[in-house]
């Protein structure tokens, strides 16, 4: 996907100024593709976007989905993202520290 591309579904989801739905959110990801995933999550929590009820879900998905999540979003946003979605951060395999 190209940056407009994800710059055109981003300020969609924007301007539409209510939480995502858990449909919104799988069309979204599905739109943007894996390893923009991290980035989407980062800039519609911050927008107040996803709600309480997604936000887990989301989180998880999103770690999921990133080739190298903390190559994605640093892992002070990470450990924040997992601390909100009241989930534990994952353990990281690689030799980093965990986020």
């Amino acid at each position: 996907m190209s940056q407009a591309l994800y710059e055109i579904t981003v300020n969609a989801l924007l301007d539409r100024d209510r939480p995502l739905t858990r449909a919104d959110w799988d069309a979204a990801v599905a739109r943007v593709g894996g390893h923009r995933v991290p980035q989407l999550l980062a800039e519609l929590t911050d927008a107040g976007l996803v709600g309480a009820d997604l936000l887990p879900g989301a989180v998880a998905e999103a770690w999921a989905s990133a080739d190298r999540p903390l190559d994605r979003l640093p892992a002070a946003r990470w450990r924040e993202l997992f601390d909100d979605a009241g989930l534990a951060p994952p353990a990281v395999t690689d030799g980093s520290s965990s986020p």
